[in-house]
């Protein structure tokens, strides 16, 4: 993670106008000069200052504001007129004219290194087996992070994704939510599988919940690109083809040895990687060890946490 004093010193730096009410800005005024007052523009940029600052008691990592395409491209303009910023990171829904910042906390990003890490260790197994053909594909199989993908207008960065060397297309994607988030994440689906014009294989969804009416409750779902028949004609759409709780509300495991699958081949394409249909092999995820990633993350969390608090608590 980059070094969070570092980004905030540069985000100091940052030109905030005096802003007017958002509700009086119009969402289909022309694009403004960088530097000019914009004030949803000055509101996402306040936004990420006083988290980064450490100004506002954050319980919501995603959080979301309207904003015009024109807008949008005002924001991307201020923001990166300022320099190079690598976090946080941000997603723009132009269908919806909506900007999420995405804040990930210490809970959202041990689950995205544990699951990562459960998936690179079985690619391991596999690039060491006697399949040959198997072992050479998966040595070509990587964990890639969260690059921002730009398509049409929209800007997203996933949480985190797999791909083969010679896919042009991320093959495997990884988002983590809870509570607000999870409205979200049927869109996100749409826009990598469908802005990838279905080379993205498996978008995989894992919402954790914390409120009080569902209590800890945690569930996983899975798209994959499918073709159906529409007015004679044949429309691609980011299916949801599986989803299941793997925690009950009181905190228990459920369905335990329910199996996810994901072939080998979903990390590349037909497109991209000739033969593919030829490739054999896959990871697989058990509930129980979804339910493990979480709770160990969670214990994680509360140890930075307490850390935290002893450390300001000794100041």
């Amino acid at each position: 993670m980059a070094d969070k004093k570092a980004i905030a010193a540069q985000l100091d730096r940052l030109t905030l106008y005096p802003a007017t009410p958002p509700e009086t800005a119009s969402p289909d005024s022309p694009t403004p000069s960088v530097g000019l007052p914009v004030s949803r523009v000055d509101k996402i940029i306040a936004e990420i200052r006083n988290r980064i600052c450490g100004r506002v008691e954050v319980e919501e990592e995603w959080w979301c504001i309207g904003l015009s395409c024109d807008e949008f491209k005002a924001f991307e303009a201020r923001f990166e007129a300022e320099g190079d910023y690598r976090w946080p990171k941000y997603d723009y829904f132009p269908q919806l004219a909506k900007f999420v910042l995405r804040m990930a906390g210490t809970l959202h990003e041990a689950v995205e290194r544990r699951f990562e890490g459960l998936v690179t260790e079985q690619l391991i197994d596999i690039r060491r087996g006697n399949d040959q053909i198997a072992a050479d594909f998966a040595r070509d199989v990587h964990a890639t992070g969260s690059p921002k993908i730009e398509r049409d207008g929209g800007s997203h960065c996933p949480d985190g994704s797999f791909a083969h060397k010679n896919a042009t297309e991320l093959g495997v994607i990884l988002e983590i939510s809870h509570s607000q988030k999870l409205q979200e994440l049927p869109f996100l689906a749409d826009e990598y599988i469908l802005g990838s014009k279905g080379l993205t294989q498996v978008v995989i969804g894992i919402d954790l919940e914390y409120r009080k009416n569902k209590g800890k409750e945690a569930r996983v779902v899975i798209w994959r690109p499918r073709d159906v028949e529409e007015d004679g004609e044949m429309i691609l759409e980011a299916a949801q083809i599986e989803e299941g709780i793997f925690r009950a509300p009181d905190g228990s495991l459920v369905d335990g040895e329910r199996i996810l699958r994901i072939g080998l081949k979903d990390f590349g394409n037909r497109h991209d990687c000739p033969g593919i249909d030829d490739i054999t092999g896959e990871i697989t995820i058990s509930f129980a060890q979804l339910y493990e990633i979480v709770q160990e993350s969670e214990a994680t969390k509360r140890v930075q946490e307490s850390e935290a608090n002893g450390s300001s608590g000794s100041g």
